[in-house]
């Protein structure tokens, strides 16, 4: 998949709420999909919450499940929070408090809240990361050095 997955996820943004353009959902949607398909966490958790809805797409709750999984994976700690709401919930998955519990967790500690930070194994998870091509992570790197 070509261009830029940030520019792609701000088209979605702009069809899904008429800025600067008619509202249209599908192209927004068609949009989310380019930007989700280059891995980009923030797209794939923004598709999958229109699944999620049902909102200018057929409502698919394992296909949102899937998407918030892959989200997580890639990154996007919102992401967390979704799957633990959808086990809290029985939204798409089976409800289980202790995996809702489990995502929650996840959530605060990659967002730093009720952990140390520890600057040095940051610099040293980028930097692998850097070395396997990931050039988020050099970004990333640059502003942890700056």
């Amino acid at each position: 998949m070509n261009g830029n997955k940030f520019a792609q996820l701000n088209l979605g943004y702009f069809y899904e709420n008429g800025r600067g353009t008619q509202k249209d959902m599908k192209k927004a949607i068609e949009w989310y999909e380019k930007s989700a398909k280059q891995e980009y966490g923030n797209a794939q958790c923004r598709l999958a919450y229109l699944y999620e809805i049902d909102e200018g797409i057929d409502q698919d709750l394992e296909k949102a499940i899937d998407l918030y999984k892959k989200a997580a994976d890639n990154g996007y700690v919102a992401a967390y929070h979704c799957l633990g709401k959808c086990y809290q919930d029985g939204i798409g998955i089976e409800k289980n408090e202790v995996k809702a519990f489990e995502y929650y967790k996840n959530q605060l500690k990659k967002s730093g809240i009720g952990t140390e930070i520890d600057k040095e194994k940051a610099v040293e998870l980028y930097k692998d990361a850097v070395k396997g091509g990931n050039r988020d992570a050099q970004k990333r790197l640059e502003m942890i050095k700056s």
